[in-house]
């Protein structure tokens, strides 16, 4: 998630991560945190008991607590900075993807250092996982769930398989396959062929973008619902492939929908 003079709709902040160990804190031209999604392996017993996953990370951090999220709410009352961090969530994070939503796992490192990373479940949906040393960023926290969504969409078990991706059947990208029409695959196959490394900088809205197919897309749906000033005919060509996917499109619009909510309730005297 970049920051710094970018123009946003609103204040937005949010991480997704993958049973995985990832450090989003990358060394970026210009400084800025950002995430990214890895895979690891998690063990559930009895799904029905609904037992906190524990995620790895890379980084030495202090996990703050848990919450488990069933049919789109925490199944206990939520006090502290779990609640504070909540309230960020279920601020952004739309009601009709809020059942992607298995887990949120508040964390503790440093500010703008891990700020958030997105685990699937065992459970079939996500883990989202949040740094509360950049509470008082709501707009880097928001604009990280932004992020974090397009990769909920455009990484769900039906069109992608992560790891090995040797039999892949579509388009095989650093994390796995992505199936054959599905949106990353479109995006993969048009923007990511081959060693993309020495591109132009200009076809991409950030350098986080230029790390990974996956990640310029989820970059290049961040600029677009939050309104980046941003021009080139390569970022607009992404662009509308994102818009021409009916999902992700769907998912655009009520992202801006609940910002500009947001921004009208922050705007009250």
């Amino acid at each position: 998630m970049m920051l710094g003079t970018r123009t946003r709709i609103t204040a937005l902040s949010a991480a997704v991560g993958i049973v995985a160990a990832v450090n989003i804190a990358a060394p970026w031209d210009d400084g800025t945190p950002g995430t990214q999604v890895g895979t690891a392996g998690i063990a559930l017993g009895d799904d029905t008991a609904r037992i906190v996953e524990r995620v790895n990370y890379r980084q030495d951090i202090e996990r703050v607590g848990d919450v488990i999220v069933i049919d789109g709410r925490p199944s206990d009352e939520l006090t502290g900075e779990l609640a504070a961090v909540w309230e960020i969530v279920d601020g952004i994070w739309p009601a009709d993807q809020r059942t992607a939503l298995a887990q949120l796992s508040v964390v503790r490192e440093e500010p703008r250092g891990l700020v958030g990373v997105v685990h699937p479940s065992a459970t079939g949906g996500w883990i989202l996982s949040l740094d509360v040393a950049d509470l008082e960023d709501r707009a880097l926290i928001e604009e990280t769930i932004v992020h974090e969504l397009s990769h909920v969409v455009t990484l769900d078990r039906e069109v992608f398989t992560f790891g090995d991706a040797d039999d892949c059947p579509g388009t095989e990208i650093e994390l796995g396959c992505a199936a054959p029409g599905s949106v990353l695959a479109v995006f993969a196959d048009r923007f990511w062929p081959g060693d993309v490394a020495a591109g132009v900088d200009d076809d991409f809205v950030n350098a986080y973008a230029s790390t990974s197919a996956h990640e310029d897309l989820a970059e290049t749906f961040t600029a677009w619902v939050l309104g980046w000033p941003l021009e080139g005919a390569v970022i607009d060509a992404k662009i509308e492939i994102l818009a021409a996917d009916s999902e992700l499109a769907a998912l655009a619009a009520s992202l801006r929908a609940e910002l500009l909510a947001r921004a009208s309730v922050d705007a009250r005297p």
